[in-house]
């Protein structure tokens, strides 16, 4: 479900990821998914973020939660195991044959870790995925599934700190009205 999004200020004097002066505001799709028990919702918001054209892929990309990391560890797992029986030689030491599984799971491990370091940000970028993002949001709808929603609480985290500071400052009177809490991602 699509909500408004408050009335933000997003200066756009630099890129909110790179600190670049070369940028454009460009809306940024930013989700937050609230789990219930197996289901889940989420809600979209449309940010408009100020960003260059260096960072423009980034604000597509959404952080990696924690069930998407551990899918990505339990394929290549699965891989590794798979390649190993595949690959099986009648060679190989039998310590080897025995702990088939648990090779595959260090190798599972090394390379999800080696993945995920490669998909850092490389400076001055401060984020390989969004610059900003939604911590937690409380909606309140006013018809029942499908009426409008208005935000009445919203946390966002920002990756760069310089731009944190300049957000704070123009959005000072919702931050001290409670409406919005800003913190460094």
């Amino acid at each position: 479900m699509e909500v408004q999004s408050p009335a933000l200020v997003f200066p756009t004097g630099f890129c909110c990821n790179c600190g670049d002066t070369n940028c454009v505001a460009e809306a940024q799709d930013t989700r937050v998914t609230r789990y219930f028990g197996i289901g889940g919702t989420e809600t979209t918001f449309q940010l408009s973020v100020p960003i260059c054209a260096a960072c423009r892929k980034t604000t597509r990309r959404r952080p990696a939660g924690f069930f998407s990391r551990l899918l990505v560890f339990a394929l290549l797992v699965c891989a590794w195991f798979l390649a190993l029986i595949l690959l099986g030689s009648p060679t190989w030491p039998l310590w080897i044959v025995d702990h088939m599984f648990m090779i595959s799971v260090v190798l599972g491990l090394t390379v999800t870790i080696v993945f995920y370091r490669l998909r850092r940000a490389k400076p001055p970028k401060t984020s390989f995925y969004q610059p900003v993002r939604i911590k937690e949001a409380s909606v309140h709808f006013a018809g029942l599934m499908s009426g409008p929603g208005q935000v009445q609480f919203m946390k966002l985290a920002f990756t760069n700190p310089d731009y944190l500071n300049v957000f704070s400052n123009a959005n000072r009177d919702a931050i001290q009205a409670g409406h919005i809490a800003v913190v460094r991602a």
